[in-house]
């Protein structure tokens, strides 16, 4: 029988959040015993991965203890950059024989942030946490398509943060900061409580790591899982596995051998032949659950497929376009929230 107690064990507050285990950085795990007791501490991925065991089946005196990672797995691997959740199995000696677990994500995490980021003129976005936080920032035009994935939900440590951007949209070809109908959305949600975030392994990503192990990751039944906790919203993104969570790799084309102005655009004179498609790597994400492609020219809206799929072929009129340089964009949007977009220029001629 297993019982969450906060009595008879504890993590204490951490002196830091980050870590680089790849320059040799080990973080302390301090837990607070009120007896003594047998003590494990596990290590959790965010996707409920065990990554690894620290002092397994010891038995310690009532106090504090520090237990020491080294930012590896149980194979000895230093661990990708994301964050871990550290939780407490503990056995007191001569008590009722329950065994206590301490595990923060019964807790705490995943709730909804309100932001104020700043955003200065050269396109850097200013904001503050409080806590260790997931973090996604948009940009796009108001009524009209989202231009460039800023940041896809990656966590970001308490404190003053930095979003580099240079304020342009994904393929470099609109300032977006100086548009008049600029949107940004900067959003997130928390962390559970003591989650430790790793840093500086430029060698391994999540995604890879997590394949070597042989993880799979299942899609949550959110009729199951809490969406408040006392006055706080929890975000369905939370509960979303972080390689469905994405924004997905998409690619526009024109499928047409068209001719080129002296700049090297397209020249349309009539129907051409759009072709929409994605990264292999981000089609499992996007297949669970439905996805629409929608089209838009110089931002505006002109047509959508609802019930979307790639590779899609969109035969498209410019009938009307006045000569010139137009742009056309696409948003790949899957109903959990994932948007991948690729924008491309097109010329009209006299």
């Amino acid at each position: 029988m297993m019982t969450h107690s906060h009595a008879s064990v504890a993590i204490a507050d951490y002196d830091r959040r980050e870590f680089n285990p790849s320059r040799g950085q080990v973080f302390d795990i301090p837990v607070k015993l009120d007896r003594s007791g047998r003590l494990e501490l596990r290590l959790y991925s965010v996707d409920g991965d065990l990554v690894s065991i620290l002092s397994p089946d010891t038995t310690f005196e009532a106090g504090t203890h520090r237990l020491t990672w080294d930012g590896k797995d149980d194979k000895g691997v230093v661990v990708p950059d994301e964050a871990y959740i550290p939780v407490v199995q503990f056995e007191p000696v001569a008590d009722d024989g329950i065994e206590r677990e301490y595990d923060p994500r019964t807790f705490s995490g995943g709730e909804e942030l309100r932001l104020s980021p700043q955003v200065e003129p050269s396109g850097r976005i200013v904001f503050h946490l409080e806590r260790p936080a997931r973090i996604l920032a948009r940009a796009g035009v108001r009524s009209g398509p989202m231009m460039a994935s800023i940041l896809s939900w990656e966590v970001r440590g308490p404190g003053r943060n930095v979003i580099n951007w240079n304020g342009r949209d994904q393929d470099n070809l609109v300032n977006l900061i100086e548009h008049d109908q600029l949107a940004l959305l900067v959003t997130g949600f928390e962390l559970p409580r003591h989650s430790i975030l790793t840093t500086g392994n430029a060698d391994l990503s999540y995604t890879d790591w997590r394949q070597d192990q042989g993880w799979t990751s299942d899609m949550p039944d959110f009729s199951q899982v809490p969406l408040q906790r006392n006055d706080s919203r929890i975000s369905r993104h939370h509960y979303l596995p972080r390689s469905v969570d994405i924004d997905p790799r998409v690619t526009l084309d024109i499928s047409d051998d068209l001719p080129l102005n002296e700049a090297g655009i397209p020249k349309v004179t009539g129907p051409v032949s759009l072709r929409v498609d994605m990264h292999e790597d981000d089609r499992w994400a996007m297949q669970q659950s439905l996805y629409e492609v929608a089209f838009f020219v110089d931002q505006a809206f002109v047509s959508e497929e609802e019930q979307g799929y790639v590779p899609l072929t969109w035969r498209w009129n410019p009938a009307g376009l006045s000569p010139g340089v137009h742009l056309v964009t696409v948003n790949v949007s899957g109903f959990n929230g994932q948007v991948g977009v690729r924008t491309l220029r097109i010329f009209i001629p006299e």
